[in-house]
């Protein structure tokens, strides 16, 4: 992937989605078929417990996989099916990582799994992804 390929994929990764922007989630790497994500934890994706909210971690993961995939083929992308595992507690300081690869990608369909990190490097989720193809093309 060119510099300015993935200047262009991170930069309509983070500046498409006011959802994204509200909840703290930027885009800060890209190669082909992975993208780094991060999530600054701030009070609107903490739960009542002063923890980052499961569902918060499930975004940032759906999102990002489909970044990844994008990252291989520009077409907008839904998503079919998608389940995470909570594997442990995250530290409610700094922000979450999430690392998102594509591990399968056929004609129509794509299999994507991402991993969730805290600040503290232990790795607190786990989700994997089947995405959808619609053939509307993205114009990076």
């Amino acid at each position: 992937m060119t510099e300015e390929r993935k200047e262009k994929i991170l930069r309509r990764a983070n500046d498409s989605e006011a959802f994204l922007q509200h909840n703290g989630i930027r885009f800060v790497d890209a190669s082909e078929g992975c993208i780094v994500a991060k999530l600054t934890l701030q009070p609107v994706v903490m739960n009542k417990w002063g923890l980052p909210h499961g569902g918060a971690l499930f975004t940032m993961g759906d999102v990002a996989c489909g970044i990844a995939a994008l990252t291989l083929r520009q077409e907008s992308l839904v998503t079919l099916n998608a389940s995470i595992d909570y594997m442990d507690g995250a530290s409610p300081d700094g922000e979450v990582t999430a690392v998102a690869k594509v591990e399968r990608m056929g004609g129509k369909t794509c299999f994507c799994s991402a991993e969730m990190f805290d600040c503290n490097n232990k790795r607190i989720a786990k989700m994997n992804v089947v995405m959808y193809y619609t053939g509307a093309k993205i114009e990076l």
